[in-house]
């Protein structure tokens, strides 16, 4: 357990000496709107005609606090939809337990219990009932409602894409003999033995209630994501932008909604616990944080001083673990066999052709790339893959070496890429 002080991450912008001027439109929408347009599907998000209106900072704050507010209050789910058949769980825990995991092919209902499954596997951890005093019931209830906040029309930054992303965590905390494999639940009243605390291992650093809070990590980091980039919404100055003073915006708002949708389901008696609480807060806060590729250099210097043997808190290494593990789920698209890297690569294209249309339209600088040539896919996996996924991936191995296994698969996409471009 750590007693440090949670970091306060609000923003600290004076107010501006004169009313700012924005249109409510597209991605201007003001601040957290984005994420409860129409029980919290989005599909208000590019809709609604030009209003020009006049707003202070502090007009700023207080709506994205209402807004907050209301993607809880607009919370439709009155219980939670009935279990899929046994023959259907059976096939998903199967599903589960594969890298080759693709939640882009399940259906809404699927991809929800897949989330479900993997929280009730790690509840198979022997201690983890007492450590985390939350039923399957509330987990359950949070999990839909996160679900309802995610936007569909994402092609990318999606309910899918934070499965995909849960489902690498729990592959790589197996992999590390830190969590059972799913199909643990196929076993009525099987448990599993957690490897014993060592704080010389950087993983082993990491307790029962670290790993829940991991989970909560993966499973909301993207929750209420616009399928826009922080850049764009730096150049186009939105609300949220200014806010939170252009400084990991969306990463900002997605820790918000995190917390204010857990304590919505009983969640918050975790981060409220008088002994425990500030801790979990504060690597559930910097773990989601990191997600933001912005600061990637910076964490890729900290990890690096780790894993060259630098000694820390046991706080600090549990945060630079949770952070590495998120991070490196986070990108892990080019880690995953080539057809399921290939889908994923093909998504956020779209995404990001989306975005620069929208930047065309409002002659905002272009920030990202808008074409379906093969060419240019290929270059630009090339270029990730090169640039962030395997020296991140290459540099957790050396704090986690049974992780090897994903850079192997890392570093055939990337020979597979190379010869798409050589024959393009």
């Amino acid at each position: 357990m750590c007693s440090a002080i949670l970091e306060c991450h609000q923003p600290t912008l004076p107010l501006p000496a004169s009313p700012r001027h924005w249109r409510r439109r597209s991605a201007d929408v003001g601040g957290l709107h984005l994420a409860t347009a129409n029980n919290g599907q989005g599909q208000g998000w590019m809709g609604g005609d030009p209003v020009e209106i006049e707003t202070t900072f502090a007009e700023l704050l207080s709506d994205m606090h209402t807004e907050t507010l209301n993607s809880v209050n607009e919370n439709s789910l009155n219980s939670p939809p009935p279990d899929v058949p046994d023959s259907v769980r059976s096939r998903l825990i199967h599903s589960l337990d594969r890298w080759h995991f693709e939640p882009h092919n399940l259906p809404d209902e699927e991809a929800i219990a897949c989330s479900l499954i993997l929280f009730e596997a790690l509840f198979r951890v022997e201690g983890m009932k007492e450590a985390v005093p939350l039923s399957m019931q509330q987990i359950s209830a949070f999990i839909h409602h996160l679900r309802q906040i995610y936007r569909l029309e994402n092609t990318y930054h999606n309910f899918e894409h934070a499965l995909d992303v849960l489902q690498a965590t729990q592959s790589y905390l197996k992999s590390a003999k830190m969590v059972p494999p799913p199909d643990i639940l196929l076993q009525p009243n099987q448990t599993w033995k957690p490897k014993p605390f060592n704080r010389g291992s950087l993983v082993s650093c990491l307790g029962l209630r670290e790993m829940f809070i991991l989970y909560i990590a993966a499973i909301g980091h993207d929750v209420g994501h616009p399928g826009f980039s922080n850049r764009f919404m730096e150049n186009a100055n939105t609300p949220l932008s200014l806010v939170f003073s252009h400084k990991s915006a969306l990463e900002q708002m997605h820790c918000q909604l995190l917390l204010t949708v857990m304590k919505h389901h009983g969640l918050g008696v975790l981060l409220d616990d008088p002994l425990h609480g500030n801790h979990l807060k504060k690597i559930l806060l910097q773990t989601v944080l990191a997600t933001d590729m912005g600061v990637h250099n910076d964490f890729m210097i900290r990890l690096k001083q780790v894993a060259d043997g630098e000694a820390g808190s046991i706080c600090m290494r549990q945060i630079i673990i949770c952070q590495a593990i998120l991070k490196n789920a986070d990108i892990s698209n080019p880690t995953r066999p080539y057809q399921v890297s290939r889908h994923w690569a093909k998504a956020l294209m779209q995404e990001w052709t989306a975005q620069a249309l929208l930047e065309e339209e409002f002659q905002l600088q272009q920030t990202v790339m808008s074409s379906d040539d093969p060419l240019k896919e290929a270059e630009s996996q090339i270029f990730f893959i090169s640039t962030f996924a395997k020296p991140l991936l290459q540099l957790t191995e050396k704090v986690v070496p049974e992780l090897s296994m994903y850079g192997n698969v890392c570093k055939q996409n990337l020979k597979t890429w190379t010869r798409i471009k050589a024959e393009l």
